[in-house]
């Protein structure tokens, strides 16, 4: 009777084992599920946003005035004229002198816009690239949207770095878009990482 006792007790003990290490399994793998279905709902978010008709409009105004800046007033990369914005407030600007492209009379001229037109479009494609940065900084999410709108959040940058120090500037703020900033270093270190597959990126 006490070896028939010691056996159930011995499989009793192995069922309860072998349910724990199963719940523990069922956990993990849940875990892992639920990570990789966060992930997709991010990515699918930020290709919501980016591709969005609005969006892609407002980044055609962006590149376009940066490109009428860069070609009227700079010649073998040497500065011609164009409008800018002297830095004095803000201690890591002060004494700076920035781009002040959309705001530039010419550029506004040769694009038929108002400033205040232009300017709506330059603070969506802000605020959009800030919002996936902040997307970004979710350790589990980093990689996938880094890769994702790859030359698009760094040529959106690179349009309007100058405009955000400005308005840093403006602001007295030195955290204003840093989220964004913080969006075109990642970029920048996952192009040095693969640069030999990756062609230059240039607005």
């Amino acid at each position: 009777m006490t070896d028939i006792f010691s056996i159930i007790k011995d499989y009793a003990q192995t069922i309860t084992a072998g349910g724990v290490i199963a719940a523990l399994l069922i956990s993990f793998f849940s875990f892992i599920s639920q990570r990789r279905h966060n992930n997709y709902e991010r990515l699918v978010e930020v290709y919501k946003m980016i591709n969005d008709f609005e969006q892609r409009e407002a980044r055609k105004s962006v590149y376009t005035a940066f490109r009428i800046y860069m070609e009227r007033y700079y010649n073998d990369r040497l500065k011609i004229g164009g409008k800018t914005y002297f830095a004095s407030k803000l201690p890591e600007c002060k004494g700076k002198i920035f781009l002040d492209v959309f705001r530039d009379t010419e550029v506004l001229r040769e694009m038929q816009l108002k400033e205040n037109e232009l300017q709506q479009d330059v603070e969506s494609v802000r605020a959009t690239f800030d919002h996936i940065g902040a997307l970004c900084n979710q350790r589990h999410t980093k990689k996938a949207i880094v890769r994702s709108p790859l030359g698009t959040g760094r040529i959106c940058w690179i349009c309007l770095a100058q405009n955000i120090f400005i308005e840093r500037d403006k602001r007295e703020t030195e955290f204003y878009m840093t989220n964004f900033q913080d969006f075109f270093d990642e970029i920048e270190k996952y192009r040095d990482k693969h640069k030999p597959k990756l062609p230059p990126v240039e607005p």
